[in-house]
């Protein structure tokens, strides 16, 4: 009988059958059970094709089902693998008979039952092996839980969480959940088991803190999701000025109990230490704590911990980076003016970079703020680095694909983006982002079907409501569309849902309304900073063209973060045969992009 085979490689990725795990850049990508059983026959018989009926026999054997499922496990296949960019094609459909797989397989007895972590490098996809009869293990690190909790130290929780996150993700066979990922469970007592599958990982970390005076007691263990079972368990009572050494071995047990033996460099990696203060690092980890929040004013907080983390030890490149995304944050919700605080994001990201040259954190931080600064070039070449170095990061994918956006590379932000989800599955801000790729992809429908995941996640999320608003009016869908926006102004009380409420209201033909909406907007502009691009919009959709023009040129002079989407943006679609708006485009760099 002919062996099975247990890995095939196609394209940039690794069909992991024993493991039942599909890899990009050597990141698992979340399949649902039936689509990932689709995908292993498709697979194994590429060349071939299959009628619709062998492929519902085979994997359906005791069911009934319509041919409809096929159909929808193939569609969400497709998505899954980034079809439609016009890049790849994987599957092909051949009309009133079935499918075939038609992209080159190499199984794994002609790759020497090696993994393949693919690398991505500028524009291109290298490859390289880590190593025999390995695969790339998933874990979720939960925030750690306190049997005495005090103000000061309610940063320990995430915090503690946060800095083995870091260390683990060193270790690139090893798949982690970002410190965005498991936020959630801050201050509750979740079971492990349960959040390792809400998560999609193969093992939680899970433990308690508890301080007392100089003195700290650790206690960890290790589940095995899918068994239930604790595959490691320690207790660690040092004290507080001994935090690193705990740190050190939490992290290279763990490695070991999902990957066996640590290589040379891994081993150093993960004792690798950005600090050896302990207050420096206190302060760093109030610092992440509060930046995490993302509110103006807990990225203000975070700037201040940051800050006095530097003084202690300005050799301290964490806390650099942690500045550099402060700032940036702060410009991009409108509380720095661009040219001061893109300096600032800039020039503590470079600092990092001094101090590592290869801390990919720092690379994605410099590229974010180089992005929203319209450095175009430079900025790609900073978050594809980022990737190289670190490709478990979701913030340097998600990063990456605003920058595909303005490029007008929609289906390749969008593959990016769903790259960014797979890596943390829970993130609002990502799942939401997804829809706005869609949304300038003109890809209207979509927007509807990703948003409406977003807020079964968060039903108060107002970005998936603007979104939806957005969405809504290009298909001329007005009703839903003003709802929509309306609920998105309700739970803000922001001027950019208003501004796209206005937009709303002209597109209807409701033009008293948007006039209205302008001049509530004019009337906060008296008292408060309300973007000119907001404006813009609302002018553009009554077709006050002379005043859109105005508006938009005054916040290329402000270097306004939001025309980094001038290029695509379907609200503009109406004047974009314009020579200003051509004008416009050509001034931000963004022409012939």
């Amino acid at each position: 009988m002919k062996q099975r085979q247990t890995s095939y490689e196609f394209g940039p990725y690794l069909l992991d059958i024993a493991e039942r795990q599909l890899l990009r850049s050597g990141i698992p990508l979340p399949l649902a059970p039936k689509v990932f059983d689709t995908l292993v026959v498709l697979v194994e018989n590429y060349g071939k094709l299959l009628s619709k009926d062998a492929l519902m026999r085979t994997l359906w054997p005791d069911s009934f089902v319509e041919e409809a499922t096929l159909a929808r496990n193939v569609s969400d296949l497709r998505k899954a693998l980034g079809e439609g960019s016009g890049n790849d094609k994987y599957i092909e459909t051949v009309p009133k008979v079935g499918y075939r797989f038609v992209a080159q397989v190499k199984s794994s007895a002609e790759t020497n039952s090696t993994l393949i972590v693919h690398r991505r490098t500028k524009s291109r996809v290298t490859v390289e092996e880590i190593g025999e009869d390995q695969s790339v293990r998933s874990i979720a690190v939960l925030p750690f839980k306190q049997f005495t909790a005090g103000a000061m130290d309610d940063y320990l929780d995430l915090g503690l969480a946060d800095a083995l996150i870091t260390r683990l993700t060193k270790v690139r066979r090893i798949s982690v959940r970002p410190t965005s990922a498991i936020a959630r469970y801050a201050g509750v007592n979740p079971d492990p088991v349960q959040v390792g599958s809400e998560l999609g990982v193969d093992s939680v970390l899970d433990g308690t803190i508890q301080r007392a005076g100089d003195r700290i007691r650790v206690t960890v263990q290790l589940v095995d999701v899918n068994a239930g079972s604790v595959l490691w368990a320690e207790k660690f009572d040092e004290r507080f000025t001994e935090i690193f050494a705990v740190e050190d071995s939490i992290s290279e047990q763990v490695a070991r109990s999902l990957v066996l033996e640590l290589t040379a460099d891994e081993q150093k990696l993960l004792r690798k230490r950005y600090t050896n203060d302990t207050d420096a690092y206190q302060l760093y980890l109030r610092g992440r704590y509060h930046w995490n929040k993302r509110s103006s004013e807990s990225l203000k907080r975070g700037v201040e911990y940051f800050k006095k983390a530097i003084d202690l030890d300005p050799g301290f490149a964490s806390a650099h980076t942690g500045l550099s995304d402060s700032y940036t944050l702060l410009v991009v919700r409108e509380a720095l003016p661009p040219d001061a605080g893109f300096a600032k994001a800039k020039a503590s990201a470079a600092i990092a970079l001094e101090i590592d040259e290869e801390f990919a954190e720092a690379h994605a931080s410099l590229g974010h703020a180089m992005l929203h600064n319209w450095e175009w070039n430079d900025a790609e070449e900073k978050l594809l680095k980022a990737i190289e170095l670190n490709p478990g990061y979701p913030s340097a994918h998600h990063w990456y694909s605003e920058h595909l956006t303005a490029m007008g590379r929609c289906d390749e932000s969008i593959a990016e983006l769903e790259l960014a989800a797979g890596l943390d599955p829970l993130s609002l801000i990502i799942s939401a982002d997804l829809g706005r790729a869609f949304y300038y992809a003109r890809r209207y429908d979509q927007v509807q079907t990703q948003e409406a995941k977003t807020l079964e996640m968060d039903p108060n999320f107002w970005l998936s409501y603007l979104n939806l608003g957005r969405a809504f009016t290009q298909q001329g869908r007005h009703t839903e569309a003003i709802a929509a926006l309306q609920k998105a102004f309700e739970i803000s009380q922001g001027t950019e849902a208003l501004s796209f409420l206005g937009f709303a209201y002209a597109a209807s033909g409701r033009t008293d309304d948007a006039l209205n909406t302008l001049r509530q907007l004019k009337a906060q502009e008296k008292k408060d900073y309300v973007p000119p691009y907001h404006l813009a919009i609302i002018n553009a959709g009554l077709e006050k063209l002379d005043e859109t023009f105005l508006l938009l040129e005054r916040s290329f002079d402000r270097h306004s973060v939001d025309l980094f989407t001038l290029a695509v943006e379907p609200m503009f679609d109406s004047i974009r045969g314009d020579q200003r708006y051509e004008s416009l485009v050509r001034r931000v760099g963004l022409e012939n992009r």
